[in-house]
C-alpha cells in the first residue's frame, strides 16, 4: 500500500520542503508515501485551464486505488474520524491518491472521478500550505491508528 499526494503547482517553496521531509520520514516508517508535483506552464490563470495537467494526474492512478480530491466543498473530519477513514481506505484499496488542485481548484472531471472529496477547512489555502496540512494530518491519522503518542485526545 502506498500513499500519493499529487499537486498541480507552478513553484517549489523551499520553506515548505523541510516540513514535508519531516512528516514523510515519519510516515515512511509504516507506509510508502510519494509527492508528485505536476508543474503547469500556464502564465495566464483561468478557471479549469489545467486540463492537460489534470489528465496527466488521472493517468497516474493505478487500478484498485482510491482518489481523494481536496476541495472546500468536501467532507469535513476531525482527526479521529479522519483516522478511521484512512484506516478504511488502507484496508479497502491498494493505494491512496490525494490530489490538490491548481490556483482555481480542481476540475469537475477530477472531482467526479474521485472516491471521496475532502475539505481541510472552510478556509482556502495556497497549495503548498495545503500540502503541509494534508501530510501532517495523514501522519496524525496513522499515529492514531497505531496508538502513537503524537496525537493527544
Amino acid at each position: 500500500m502506498e500513499i500519493f499526494i499529487i499537486t498541480i503547482c507552478n513553484k517549489k517553496d523551499n520553506n515548505v520542503e523541510d516540513l514535508l521531509t519531516k512528516y514523510i520520514s515519519q510516515i515512511e516508517k509504516l507506509y510508502k508515501i510519494s509527492i508528485i508535483n505536476i508543474i503547469f506552464q500556464t502564465k495566464k490563470i483561468q478557471k479549469n485551464l489545467y486540463e492537460k495537467e489534470y489528465r496527466k494526474a488521472l493517468s497516474i492512478i493505478k487500478p484498485g486505488s482510491i482518489l481523494i480530491s481536496l476541495d472546500e466543498s468536501g467532507n469535513h473530519y476531525n482527526s479521529i474520524s479522519f483516522s478511521k477513514k484512512m484506516q478504511f481506505w488502507i484496508e479497502e484499496y491498494s493505494n491512496i491518491y490525494f490530489i490538490i488542485g491548481g490556483p482555481d481548484g480542481l476540475s469537475d472531471e477530477v472531482k467526479n472521478k474521485s472516491g471521496s472529496i475532502l475539505s481541510l477547512s472552510k478556509l482556502t489555502f495556497p497549495h503548498q500550505l495545503a500540502k503541509v496540512i494534508l501530510i501532517e494530518q495523514v501522519y496524525r491519522a496513522i499515529s492514531i491508528m497505531k496508538n502513537h503518542p503524537y496525537h493527544r485526545s
